[in-house]
């Protein structure tokens, strides 16, 4: 009887799900047209049902950081930027079954994201990364052409920020220009860190819709645009005639009408 208990107990440890960890680094460069900007430490747990990615948080870093730095894009222009992390970082929790993404967003705004939905179109083209063999997939996905690197090696739909729902765990993915950029710094697979595995801790009553978050970016960004313009205006500079304006100060690039 107790043979039999054994044998139960150690098979039931061999089901149980295996939670992985993965380092990133995450380079910000938003507008400067090449990955040139700040380099945040990033992680993404995860096991078979959820994954939680998380960045711009104080201990991943050593410490709290909050400091001006400068860069230069090739075109020879100038950007001043704040880098900056806090104690809860931006954090990102997804639930596979529900295909549903809750964030710790910009703003610091609870959101509940069910509209995930990216329309990725896998290639031929492979290359490795470290020990593991990639698959390239590209996507339109919330204002950006993505490329991404998933290896089937491990078959889980999981990566950084929100890019999900490919057939392998994504180790590598930038834009076109590079402006956001995540690479694969390491993996500990299976880790003894599952219990980083956890749902955001949400401080508010409700979550709010990724509707009502698209619009309340909107209008921040729009706010801080008309401030920079009324300045642009006074010092003599030129007007664009667009009427279309693309929001891309953020990983999110909406486009919308002015």
């Amino acid at each position: 009887m107790k043979f039999f208990v054994i044998i139960i107990y150690l098979t039931s440890l061999n089901v149980l799900p295996q939670t992985g960890i993965v380092n990133y680094g995450e380079v910000q460069s938003m507008e400067m047209g090449a990955p040139i900007g700040p380099d945040y430490r990033a992680i993404l747990v995860f096991n078979k049902d959820n994954s939680l990615y998380v960045t711009r948080k104080d201990s991943l870093e050593g410490g709290h950081i909050r400091e001006q730095k400068s860069y230069r894009a090739s075109s020879n222009r100038g950007f001043t930027i704040t880098v900056v992390t806090n104690p809860i970082g931006f954090q990102y929790y997804y639930k596979t079954k529900e295909n549903t993404l809750f964030s710790r967003d910009l703003g610091f705004d609870y959101v509940k994201d069910n509209t995930i939905d990216i329309p990725w179109d896998i290639t031929e083209e492979t290359k490795m990364i470290g020990i593991y063999k990639v698959q390239k997939a590209t996507a339109h996905f919330r204002g950006r052409d993505y490329t991404a690197w998933f290896t089937s090696q491990i078959p889980l739909p999981y990566g950084p920020w929100k890019l999900v729902g490919l057939p392998g765990l994504i180790l590598e993915a930038y834009d076109t220009d590079k402006e956001i950029y995540w690479y694969f710094k390491n993996i500990e697979y299976p880790t003894k860190q599952a219990y980083l595995l956890k749902p955001i801790d949400n401080p508010n009553a409700s979550w709010i819709s990724f509707q009502d978050y698209k619009k309340n970016r909107i209008e921040k960004s729009l706010d801080a645009k008309a401030a920079g313009k009324m300045i642009a205006e006074n010092i003599g500079s030129s007007k664009s005639n667009s009427k279309l304006k693309k929001l891309d100060g953020y990983i999110e690039a909406f486009i919308v009408e002015e």
